[in-house]
């Protein structure tokens, strides 16, 4: 498999989460409502689901985000240096700290993850799966990064207007 192809998997996978997470939510949200006001009774597990979801959706559109250049950068900032060695050191130190603080997350949130053997209120699901979202973020934050980290440093800051 070629890394474009890889690539191009992983997109689809940030996508589709994103996407059916967000549709479970408005879906979930929308019955209990309706369950609640119309039919005068409510779905017990639907809160805990939707944030199950909403966690899922938190994280895979975060890395979705990375991949889209969503996220905010300092730009106005970074704008101000005269010299392009500076601008440039300042993008290096911007990113290298965001990937430690990724990694650190993902090494954090991974022993969250497995260290979490409540079981949930209503669903009787043991919470890692609820929190299993968090560190797949994470490490999809980490790959989006660290596919364009090159390019978002050597870009002067000149181009980066949009």
């Amino acid at each position: 498999m070629t890394f474009k192809r890889f690539d191009s998997v992983v997109a689809w996978i940030e996508d589709i989460v994103s996407a059916f997470c967000l549709a479970g939510i408005v879906v979930i949200a929308a019955g209990s409502v309706f369950g609640r006001y119309v039919l005068h009774t409510g779905f017990l597990w639907a809160d805990e689901v939707n944030q199950m979801l909403l966690v899922a959706m938190g994280m895979f559109g975060s890395a979705r985000a990375v991949r889209s250049n969503g996220h905010a950068e300092f730009t106005s900032f970074i704008n101000n240096r005269k010299s392009r060695a500076a601008r440039i050191a300042m993008r290096a130190a911007i990113n290298i700290l965001t990937i430690v603080l990724l990694v650190f997350m993902f090494v954090i949130s991974m022993q969250f993850t497995l260290g979490g053997t409540m079981k949930s209120t209503v669903l009787r699901i043991p919470r890692m799966y609820f929190y299993m979202s968090i560190p797949m973020g994470f490490g999809l934050c980490i790959y989006e990064y660290l596919k364009v980290v090159k390019i978002k440093i050597l870009t002067d800051a000149a181009s980066e207007k949009e």
